[in-house]
């Protein structure tokens, strides 16, 4: 289980945005002013502030770019490796490093997402944080709330889930959290769920990939009619009874309030804001 201070940071990326997005990519001095606080995604700031992609860190690595015998001896995956190399070779021809005596943090970026409304905060010059749902909302601009959003995550992926033998039987283990949401440790309750009832969100109807395309299939939370915080023990669930699909936004929504909203609950009180 790994902890994190906030769910998204977003970072300007002044010149090496190009670099960035070609090699996957992130370095800043290991100094004073580059304290970022341990967030699940990572976003960055081009020209007018605006963001479109959305990461998580594979790995960190402290690297002097000058020193071949440090990264060799240091990164052993010899992907990774390249990659940086190849990084540090092409910003040094360009933006360079302008602190050739300091240490600077390599961040391993893996692609997440998409941000197809292109959300934009172009008047804070330093990282700063948001909200999964914040990014997510559709809104063109933000504002910085820097919430204190911590929250706990297992294991490298939010659709990683624990695989079980059985055909048709399911059992549930203790809860997880993820963002703001319940996570689903079977994999397989996830799937029939879903091939019952579609990846369309049960309460508000949005769909992943006919919103961002190709690169979102597949996208979707899944939750729990009996919220697991209330279970103890392993149970065995029944994956058209007891699961349904929602999407980020509404899971967070149902999850905000104790005793949780149910999907009927929540589908009244969308029409009525409509």
């Amino acid at each position: 289980m790994k902890q994190y201070d906030r769910e998204i940071i977003s970072i300007p990326a002044s010149g090496t945005l190009d670099l960035i997005y070609k090699y996957d990519i992130h370095a800043h001095p290991d100094k004073k002013g580059y304290e970022y606080k341990n967030s699940l995604y990572y976003t960055f700031r081009g020209k007018g502030g605006i963001m479109e992609r959305l990461y998580v860190i594979e790995e960190i690595f402290k690297l002097n770019p000058y020193d071949i015998n440090m990264i060799n001896n240091t990164i052993h995956d010899e992907k990774w490796k390249q990659r940086i190399i190849r990084y540090i070779e092409e910003r040094k021809n360009t933006y360079g490093f302008n602190e050739p005596n300091t240490a600077y943090k390599f961040y391993i970026l893996k692609f997440f997402i998409e941000l197809k409304n292109k959300p934009k905060h172009p008047k804070q010059a330093n990282h700063c944080y948001f909200t999964i749902n914040e990014l997510l909302s559709g809104k063109t601009e933000l504002k910085v709330s820097n919430e204190n959003t911590s929250v706990s995550y297992s294991n490298n992926s939010a659709f990683m889930a624990e695989e079980v033998s059985s055909n048709s039987t399911y059992f549930e283990g203790s809860v997880q959290k993820v963002l703001v949401n319940k996570y689903e440790r079977n994999s397989k309750a996830r799937q029939d769920c879903l091939k019952h009832y579609g990846y369309n969100c049960i309460v508000c109807d949005f769909n992943f990939e006919k919103a961002y395309g190709e690169l979102a299939k597949g996208i979707i939370h899944v939750h729990h009619i009996k919220p697991l915080h209330e279970i103890t023990n392993k149970y065995e669930v029944d994956p058209i009874k007891d699961l349904r699909p929602v999407c980020p936004n509404c899971h967070s929504v149902i999850h905000s309030r104790r005793p949780q909203y149910d999907i009927e609950e929540l589908r009244e009180i969308l029409k009525q804001t409509k």
